[in-house]
């Protein structure tokens, strides 16, 4: 499959007993095994929503979303905390605010490397914004992204990292090859898109 064809015909669709995972590798045995082993029994016990991309019934890549929280504090514009803060009457800074979070994020190797991650971050970002504005209140999503993927969140698709973070951010590359599964904080403000 071409990666054009995949962009422009991959469809989510919720992971259940019936789909064949044995092929699917991302080159990352806790994300492979994730979703080989954990992600239906997490399903089955409310703890998360995993979506398959699938493409010619095929599955390309998958994502896993569940319910988070973000704290005020955390927030780095000083507008958009400004406005949080008079509207909700915030007195405290470690007031929680909700927030869905992506769990696990991850494309077939032999996808990746080929911005398909993006348009699918993009897609999953347009999505949530319409549940946000129809379905359940939130404004912000987060996750812990490894150091090996910063460069995906932060600097593509405009994920934020927290300030305590940015001297470690700064050295990423030397971090990504020591540690490349070293967690970072981040966050998306569901407002940044129309």
């Amino acid at each position: 499959m071409k990666i054009e064809d995949i962009k422009e015909n991959y469809y989510f669709e919720t992971l259940n007993k019936n789909h064949d995972l044995s092929d699917f590798d991302c080159g990352d045995e806790d994300l492979n095994n994730f979703l080989k082993n954990d992600a239906l029994k997490q399903q089955n016990s409310k703890l998360n929503v995993t979506k398959l991309v699938m493409c010619e019934e095929k599955v390309i890549g998958y994502v896993s979303l569940l319910t988070d929280t973000i704290i005020f504090r955390n927030i780095r514009d000083e507008n958009v905390s400004s406005e949080i803060k008079e509207k909700l009457q915030i007195q405290r800074k470690n007031r929680t605010l909700p927030a869905v979070k992506i769990g696990r994020l991850a494309i077939d190797k032999k996808y990746s490397g080929k911005n398909l991650g993006t348009h699918i971050i993009r897609n999953i970002i347009l999505n949530l914004k319409n549940i946000s504005k129809k379905e359940v209140g939130f404004r912000f999503i987060v996750v812990e992204g490894y150091a090996k993927a910063i460069y995906f969140y932060v600097i593509k698709n405009g994920f934020v990292n927290l300030e305590k973070d940015d001297e470690k951010i700064n050295n990423i590359d030397f971090i990504a090859k020591r540690d490349p599964t070293k967690k970072f904080y981040l966050y998306f403000d569901l407002e940044n898109i129309d």
